[in-house]
């Protein structure tokens, strides 16, 4: 058999198809990522498109499953050289027959420190990218709460999906209140993209699944915990707002808020509610948590009740302007859930009481008048 670039061309499928049967993740990283440069039929040598393909390659013992591969097709083996960018790169000798193979696990955040190894640093490129271009692709795709949701991801996490280490798990890691969002619905459509996207950056993902974010402690976790427990047994007034650790200046009446902002809104609708009538009163509810239609615990700013009809006040800042999809997936859940009315108030509006009092006015009107 003549032994010529042309023929290993040709041969080139068998010998993907040979790989991928043995070990998938392998596949992935020579289908999208190498070509083959030359073989003379005695060496054949491959060109990567990046480096940290080829560092993912070696640090996952793929090689030797290429070796393995390799020696069922072609008799005599050919030695095996690596190019990246035109530049000949050596590779240490394989590990005797039966000696341990190496493999890099990799457990990281998606924003990583400057000291976590080189070969860390280029998986949690490649992890940020993925998460990312994830939530663009299901944004594009009409799945906005997914891509709402994968915007507040804090991290991602790599965790070996079996015990044999052949694939890791995503693991998105996100703030407690919002695990229960990711539902089993949602994940089910956020699991083939992450995996069609994280496929293309050379990394093999066989699940995802969404884990609360640990919480920070120091040395005086146990006097903190003690302060905690001993204000009493927990609601869900603000329950999200006391998982942040809000200072007190932000109580008021026994509530909790997440801001300022929102004290000016509280003291506003107070304001106001002294100044109706005891038969036509409102009753003010600062963020409550409940369970919504589709399953998710959501907390609303202000929920209030006037004249039989339910409404809500939501204080927007400038957080806000980035997530106006997620704001208007929200807002339509709370009106299917029989919210007849939202208001959203901007920060910038709440400088003055008068133009507080004015707003909440307005909204009271709106709710009272809703047919």
């Amino acid at each position: 058999m003549a032994h010529d670039a042309e023929v290993m061309q040709e041969l080139w499928p068998q010998l993907l198809q040979a790989v991928k049967n043995r070990r998938r993740f392998t596949w992935i990283l020579l289908s999208q990522n190498a070509r083959v440069h030359a073989y003379d039929g005695t060496t054949l040598t491959l060109s990567w498109n990046t480096q940290g393909a080829y560092d993912n390659f070696i640090g996952s013992d793929s090689r030797g499953v290429l070796d393995e591969a390799l020696q069922g097709i072609f008799h005599p083996v050919p030695a095996v050289e690596f190019l990246v960018d035109g530049k000949a790169l050596s590779v240490g000798a394989r590990p005797a027959s039966g000696g341990p193979a190496t493999r890099v696990q990799v457990s990281v955040a998606v924003t990583a420190s400057d000291s976590l190894p080189q070969a860390a640093e280029a998986v949690t490129s490649d992890l940020q990218r993925v998460l990312a271009q994830t939530a663009f692709l299901m944004h594009e795709q009409g799945h906005v709460q997914a891509a709402a949701l994968l915007a507040d991801v804090e991290g991602v996490e790599l965790v070996p999906g079996n015990r044999f280490g052949d694939w890791d798990d995503a693991v998105l890691i996100v703030p407690p209140y919002l695990v229960p969002r990711f539902t089993e619905e949602i994940i089910a459509a956020i699991q083939p993209v992450f995996d069609h996207v994280a496929g293309r950056h050379g990394l093999e993902i066989g699940g995802v699944t969404a884990a609360p974010a640990l919480p920070e402690v120091g040395d005086d976790w146990r006097q903190i915990l003690q302060q905690r427990l001993a204000r009493g047994t927990l609601s869900n007034q603000a329950s999200r707002t006391r998982a942040r650790e809000v200072a007190p200046t932000s109580h008021r009446d026994g509530f909790v808020f997440g801001s300022n902002e929102e004290v000016l809104v509280y003291e506003a609708l107070k304001r106001v509610q002294e100044q109706l009538p005891q038969e036509s009163s409102i009753a003010v509810f600062p963020l409550p948590m409940g369970r919504v239609g589709t399953g998710n615990a959501w907390t609303s700013d202000f929920l209030v009740t006037a004249a039989g009809k339910v409404g809500i006040i939501e204080v927007d800042g400038p957080h806000h302007h980035k997530r106006f999809a997620a704001d208007a997936t929200r807002d339509r859940h709370w009106r299917n859930s029989g919210i007849v009315h939202i208001e959203r108030i901007l920060v910038e509006e709440t400088s003055a009481d008068t133009d507080l009092d004015a707003l909440v006015r307005q909204f009271l009107t709106r709710l009272r008048e809703y047919r």
